[in-house]
């Protein structure tokens, strides 16, 4: 009877486990950061359409994933993407306001893309933050960033 009986808990058990699995999956059980790490690898590996797809479901799972979004837009900068890339950084700068590497990156997009002004405000910006790289590419052109 003992026996029977744990029996069938351990049935009881294996269905809960069993479709708990079931449920998550199809919830998408894998976490933002999960999704970040593997498109992270990806990009590492030059497959930049597929992180771009990873950063994608990290931001689907946590819209406030800031790295995510950054390195999206990234990606999105080195297929050329560069509407899409400006897009990324701008959440980036509103949802963090002092990321540094968003106004340098976003600065760079609008320098590539013939935008002087907007490149020269966000290149300000993230000199004023403290990025000594784009501090040293205004002081070699005579500009002050303070």
């Amino acid at each position: 009877m003992l026996r029977k009986r744990i029996c069938r808990i351990f049935a009881v058990a294996a269905l809960v486990f069993f479709a708990t699995a079931c449920s998550d999956q199809r919830q998408g059980g894998t976490t933002a950061k999960e999704y970040y790490e593997r498109a992270f690898t990806f990009a590492q590996a030059g497959n930049i359409q597929e992180a771009i797809n990873l950063y994608t479901l990290a931001v689907e799972k946590d819209p406030e994933f800031t790295d995510a979004y950054y390195n999206r837009g990234v990606m999105h900068f080195f297929l050329r993407e560069y509407k899409e890339a400006i897009e990324d950084l701008n959440r980036v700068i509103e949802k963090s306001p002092d990321h540094v590497m968003a106004y340098a990156s976003r600065g760079s997009i609008y320098d590539k893309i013939g935008d002087a002004q907007r490149a020269l405000s966000d290149y300000r910006k993230a000199a004023q933050l403290g990025d000594k790289d784009v501090q040293e590419h205004l002081r070699s052109k005579g500009i002050s960033w303070q």
